[in-house]
């Protein structure tokens, strides 16, 4: 197939896929944890045409099938990369597009105001209300990082096994050793970009406290709130350090049933 006969390919079906979208959606619907609910357009369809459009960039594509834990590392890293307020619907689009892949990374571009600016649109009734919705958001947060943690240990060791097997393998073809370092690539683009994404959460909620004090100040809620990100903005840092890590975060062995997180005693009325 020539690059012109793939482009007029590809440029069809994204036309009807933009279309589908329009009416739709085309970020998936947020299940358990952050994740995705499953779907064709964005479990098989998106990510086709994203595979695509990455090796036509001259970017790392695997034909590998995903691990279990590489699926769960994906699953995990979608509430931390998507817009934090549900109708972003653009922001959220875009974000998925650059997810898949139909998109370079360079086009994401998040936006730390938006959470404030749709929150102000949301017609809550009571002041405390909208205090309350920022910091049941951001504790909602803090209990993921250390089990995406987990998973992405998992992930780094599977990486340096796959890495590993690759010189004692008889016979490997380029083929297959393009594929396995293409997932290692992957990999980290997954944990990477879920790293950036906390930390533009951070910022999105630090831009919406300091605004919503000054528009409804509410007693001690504000203090509260900053106690709360002060803890998700530590818990990302350490999620940072863990995933920079080349050794896959050390010898440290982290339990795979975590404590349950404690937030800050918050009176709502």
């Amino acid at each position: 197939m020539t690059s012109v006969t793939f482009g007029r390919d590809v440029r069809a079906v994204l036309s009807a896929v933009m279309l589908a979208a329009a009416l739709t959606g085309c970020a998936a619907e947020a299940g358990d944890f952050g994740r995705p609910v499953k779907g064709y357009v964005n479990d098989v369809l998106l990510p086709d045409i994203g595979d695509r459009m990455a090796r036509n960039r001259g970017e790392p594509v695997s034909d590998f099938m995903l691990t279990d834990d590489e699926k769960e590392l994906r699953a995990r890293s979608y509430r931390f990369i998507m817009p934090i307020h549900l109708d972003a619907f653009r922001a959220r689009n875009e974000t998925e597009w650059v997810r898949t892949r139909i998109w370079p990374d360079s086009r994401w571009r998040p936006d730390p105001t938006l959470y404030y600016r749709l929150m102000r649109k949301d017609g809550y009734q009571s002041n405390y209300g909208r205090w309350n919705s920022i910091i049941d958001e951001i504790t909602a947060d803090i209990p993921l990082v250390l089990p995406y943690y987990v998973v992405w240990q998992e992930v780094c060791r599977t990486d340096q096994q796959r890495q590993a097997a690759l010189s004692r393998t008889v016979m490997l073809t380029s083929e297959e050793d393009a594929d396995a370092r293409a997932r290692v690539w992957e990999n980290r683009r997954v944990a990477d970009w879920a790293v950036t994404g906390m930390r533009w959460r951070v910022e999105s909620y630090a831009y919406a406290i300091q605004r919503t004090e000054i528009e409804i100040p509410t007693g001690n809620y504000e203090a509260e709130a900053d106690v709360a990100l002060n803890r998700l903005k530590s818990e990302v840092e350490w999620l940072a350090a863990g995933v920079a890590d080349p050794n896959c975060g050390g010898g440290a062995i982290v339990s795979k049933s975590p404590p349950p997180y404690d937030g800050p005693m918050v009176y709502k009325r």
